[in-house]
């Protein structure tokens, strides 16, 4: 009985310290690509970022005809105070895709004055179309 209780505690003792000891490490058959590194007496110069605010954009100025309109973002008129009337909505911020005299297009987006399809419009070097 005692040599059965001697190997059922030894088998234990195998199986704890089994459990303990961490498996050992193998190779990886495709290890990850490391970047290198500069050496250290090196500095390395960081990139410049991208300025925060965009150009401003240029416009070919002329004449064009309306091909597309859609509404970038409608405004809400202000609420009004007790007692008080609203006052009127401004106008949407417009999108319009012109089609150049010149057989290329480009794109204004601007709020104010409305344009239909096919109107025939004059565009300023900033970007503002007026009726022609």
């Amino acid at each position: 009985m005692r040599f059965t209780s001697a190997l059922f505690a030894l088998a234990q003792l195998a199986l704890l310290t089994a459990c303990a000891v961490s498996p050992p490490e193998r190779p990886v058959a495709n290890p990850p690509a490391v970047e290198p590194q500069a050496p250290a007496d090196q500095t390395a110069v960081p990139a410049t970022p991208a300025p925060a605010t965009p150009s401003p954009r240029s416009y070919r100025a002329g004449i064009g005809v309306v091909e597309s309109a859609s509404v970038v973002s409608l405004s809400s008129p202000a609420p009004a105070a007790a007692g008080g009337t609203a006052s009127p909505a401004t106008s949407p911020t417009m999108a319009y895709r012109l089609k150049m005299a010149d057989g290329t297009t480009q794109d204004v987006v601007q709020a104010g004055e409305r344009f239909e399809l096919g109107d025939r419009v004059q565009v300023s070097s900033e970007g503002r179309l007026s009726r022609q």
